[in-house]
């Protein structure tokens, strides 16, 4: 199946360009309005090259690719990845909508879960604005690693905040274990250097406005005085423009992999996707709940499509008459029903489930 995207001034312009480009049997699968420009887009797929196969044969169909395109569109997904995630949907080998979108998701995102105990190559920091739910997700690794049965080390660099050490030492305490505090790189280095060597060193950091120089060059120096992986945790539900520049905004301390916060509070997955997309991070783990135990999951490509499509695709989606690209109005699509992303990843078994 082959899809492709065309820009014109005017919806009428763009089926006109559709049909000259593609042929009169071509099916609209998106169209989006460019705020920018003032113009349409339209994504067109035509299936001219399968059609020695029976409909009923096919690996990815038109009614696949519309479900998907709704999905990601009710996400507030940016038109220009949800482009690039149907045509690798297009190219699936698999007929099951939730595994095409799935291996689309893997072929353009890299998921790269947190270690639930010692080994890793580096202590884990955690860093990102403030409010952001760092000091949670500490409290929650360190749960999934003691609830394991690992040794955990809990240091904190967040010593000036209010009941910055107390509130992570009121988690740690119920897990029976100590927070190191850290005010400054040389008590961090010393924090990192007396651990146990099989200990899980997790480093919960200061709230950090990214356009602040200041408080830039203060986390700079914490995570250049001795080997640390910067994990960046945001909360989803932001808009996409500025989740994309917050994330931007952290590149001097050069993240990896980063952590989802507050799906319980969310339904649209839009500004993760892009700015994930935008920073080149990979995906690690996700916080679908506030409670401390099970209350981090890991996340991969099966999970995240899990999350970003209806649970019974046939029941939530029905289906809807298409339209070709010679006719003049577009079936308006519909909208997926809306699920509860918590219920979603704790109901996951496809997904990795941490110590439960």
């Amino acid at each position: 199946m082959r899809l492709k995207t065309i820009h014109a001034r005017t919806m009428q312009e763009a089926m006109e360009l559709v049909r000259e480009q593609m042929g009169a049997e071509a099916i609209i699968v998106a169209t989006h309005e460019d705020e920018g420009t003032r113009g349409v887009r339209v994504t067109a797929a035509s299936d001219a090259e399968d059609r020695h196969i029976p409909e009923d044969e096919r690996a990815v169909t038109f009614e696949t690719l519309k479900l998907i395109s709704n999905a990601l569109d009710d996400h507030g997904t940016p038109p220009e990845l949800v482009d690039r995630i149907l045509n690798s949907v297009a190219a699936q080998a698999v007929s099951n909508t939730q595994m095409a979108l799935a291996g689309a998701l893997q072929s353009i995102f890299e998921f790269m879960p947190l270690l639930e105990s010692g080994g890793q190559s580096r202590p884990i920091m955690l860093i990102g604005p403030p409010g952001g739910g760092k000091t949670s997700a500490a409290a929650k690794m360190a749960a999934r690693a003691v609830i394991g049965g690992h040794s955990m080390r809990l240091i904190t660099t967040d010593t000036v905040r209010a009941q910055g050490i107390e509130q992570l030492a009121s988690y740690a305490t119920r897990l029976g274990l100590d927070v190191v505090p850290a005010p400054d790189p040389l008590a961090l280095i010393e924090a990192i250097e007396n651990a146990n060597p099989e200990d899980m060193i997790v480093i919960d950091s200061m709230g950090v406005n990214p356009y602040s120089p200041e408080d830039m060059s203060k986390l700079v120096d914490l995570t250049s005085a001795i080997a640390v992986e910067p994990v960046l945790v945001l909360t989803a539900g932001r808009d996409p423009i500025e989740a994309i520049e917050i994330v931007k905004a952290y590149g001097e301390v050069a993240p990896s992999r980063m952590l989802i916060t507050g799906l319980d509070m969310v339904r649209r997955l839009g500004s993760v996707l892009a700015s994930i997309d935008a920073s080149g991070l990979a995906f690690c783990d996700v916080s679908p709940s506030p409670n401390i135990v099970n209350g981090l999951r890991p996340m991969n490509h099966v999970s995240l499509s899990r999350l970003l499509l209806p649970s019974e695709p046939a029941q939530t989606v029905p289906k809807t008459p298409i339209r070709k690209s010679g006719e003049q109005e577009i079936e308006p699509f519909n909208s997926p029903q809306e699920t509860s992303l918590e219920e979603t990843v704790e109901d996951d078994k496809l997904a990795p489930t941490g110590s439960n």
